[in-house]
């Protein structure tokens, strides 16, 4: 796939996006992301899986940014990951593109996109990713499954409530990446997130009050 779009090229402006973040896409993953876009697009109306359709927005905002969180990760890591209301795939489908040696689940709870984020799965290359359909609460709402080396949050709703909630599913060393504003340092204040702290952030580019943030457990 050369276009879509439009003339945007999005495998090769998806292969620039993440050089910019210092990852190496070999093919053919630039052309299995550029079929992701397409799917989302094609079927946004009717699953309302995004705000963002103007071409470079969408490509910053998906893309960039969940290549500026794999860029947070190890590229040796191994484990397992938690992509938390994944919705649309982001950031967990690129995150596995760009770390292949991590398996990561995409947990949805809408019957209809986790149907679609199943299709995707199935139809790309990226043989790491798999779906869960479950509304994430609490532990007990992923038996089976963990521990984690990390979990990841974007664009989810309810996040400072449950994030705390599933420290005990981090293995040793393990993270947990959250795609947030400022508003998180007072929110990682509160008394439910004492066993979790802040270690560090990645502004976002272009965005002055957002941030991909990292928890660790409190003591590691």
């Amino acid at each position: 796939m050369s276009e879509t779009h439009g003339t945007l090229d999005w495998a090769a402006r998806i292969r620039e996006r993440a050089a910019a973040c210092g990852i190496d896409l070999g093919d053919p993953l630039p052309d299995v992301l550029a079929a992701h876009v397409e799917s989302v697009l094609r079927v946004n109306t009717e699953l309302h899986l995004t705000a963002i359709t103007e071409p470079d927005e969408y490509l910053e905002r998906h893309l960039g940014e969940s290549f500026e969180g794999a860029a947070m990760v190890d590229p040796d890591a191994t484990g397992q990951v938690l992509d938390i209301g994944s919705g649309n795939g982001y950031p967990g489908l690129p995150l596995a593109a760009a770390r292949p040696r991590l398996q990561v689940t995409l947990a949805e709870a809408s019957r209809r996109k986790a149907a679609f984020l199943r299709q995707l799965v199935r139809e790309s290359v990226v043989a790491n990713a798999s779906v869960l359909e479950v509304q994430v609460q609490r532990p007990g709402d992923l038996e089976g499954f963990g521990p984690f080396r990390l979990v990841t949050s974007r664009a989810m709703g309810g996040w400072s409530k449950i994030l705390p909630r599933l420290a005990p599913m981090l293995e040793p060393g393990g993270e947990m990446l959250v795609w947030a504003g400022d508003d998180v340092e007072k929110i990682a204040k509160r008394a439910v997130w004492r066993r979790l702290a802040p270690v560090d952030r990645r502004r976002l580019p272009g965005r002055n009050q957002s941030w991909i943030w990292r928890f660790r457990p409190v003591g590691n």
